[in-house]
């Protein structure tokens, strides 16, 4: 099992340390449809709307429906802005996973919470449709740094997160807009969903993060095949595993989401909302095929 922590929270990434099964279990098999669904209603919406703002808006939604299904009665998910005492604010945030039980609710006299001070947020999720290099390395860095800028006193500081739909470049590209970001401006960790793209901050390594893409191989197939093999073999679920037209592999989105989930529960866990010891057994037997990117190499394909 790696573990990671960042100051006091451990996250796990228990998925990726067992034997292959037999057949994909009913819990990947779930996450895989949850993760292409999502996938669909991003890409439907991106070709009705034309307004950036009104996609952004159906975007974000989506993804805090599914949060919320995943959620104790301990917590609840809302968008808005973060304060703490000395008047900071922070950027606008898509979701925010919010305690239910620990702070009474400051600015809670509209129908629409808006404001809420940073001892009541757990953890805050940017989320993007379509990320780009500059949505990296500008806009979530500008958005990082302010969180991180916020006065916790005594509390645990909210863990940030990223989530996107999609991404404008293939995922080792990717992977290194994130290897690239300075220190006080990392994400805790992030999923680009339609290449099951999943990275997570490794104080142990030098590198800064952990950043793996899942797939797993239908019956028959190989780990692996040319771009110009694929043909109509679902040609949408095949991804590069280095640059654009070279060797390609069926990404795993399901695991890709469970990876994002278990970080999630593990934020709520650490702080006591969330008892996620008993998802072992389910994600013990989950694939753990996976494309692992390091910061200078090239990609390397685990077998474990």
């Amino acid at each position: 099992m790696n573990e990671v922590a960042k100051g006091s929270f451990p996250f796990r990434i228990s998925i990726m340390t067992s034997s292959k099964p037999i057949a994909p279990p009913a819990v990947q098999r779930y996450w895989n449809a949850v993760s292409n669904i999502l996938r669909i209603e991003s890409q439907e919406i991106a070709g009705l709307v034309n307004h950036i703002g009104t996609r952004g808006t159906a975007d974000e939604n989506s993804i805090i429906d599914v949060l919320g299904k995943v959620l104790p009665p301990s917590t609840r998910i809302s968008g808005g802005e973060v304060i703490d005492s000395d008047g900071r604010i922070s950027a606008q945030m898509d979701a925010l996973v919010l305690s239910n039980t620990s702070h009474p609710i400051l600015f809670g006299q509209t129908p629409d919470e808006l404001i809420f001070p940073v001892e009541s947020v757990l953890l805050a999720v940017e989320v993007k449709g379509n990320l780009s290099k500059v949505d990296v390395q500008q806009d979530i860095v500008e958005k990082v740094r302010k969180h991180h800028a916020l006065n916790i006193a005594q509390h645990l500081r909210p863990v940030f997160a990223v989530f996107a739909h999609e991404a404008t470049s293939h995922p080792r590209t990717v992977a290194k807009w994130f290897y690239e970001l300075p220190e006080d401006a990392r994400p805790e960790f992030f999923l680009v969903n339609d290449a099951a793209l999943f990275g997570i901050l490794d104080p142990n390594s030098t590198d800064g993060y952990q950043i793996v893409m899942p797939f797993a191989p239908k019956a028959g197939e190989s780990n692996s095949m040319q771009l110009s093999q694929l043909g109509g073999l679902e040609a949408a679920f095949w991804r590069p595993m280095n640059s654009p037209l070279g060797e390609q592999v069926r990404v795993d989105h399901g695991t890709g989401m469970l990876l994002f989930i278990k970080a999630v529960l593990d934020v709520l866990s650490a702080r006591g909302y969330a008892d996620v010891a008993w998802l072992e057994r389910y994600l013990n037997k989950v694939s753990n095929k996976r494309i692992r990117y390091t910061k200078d190499n090239d990609p390397v394909m685990d077998l474990l």
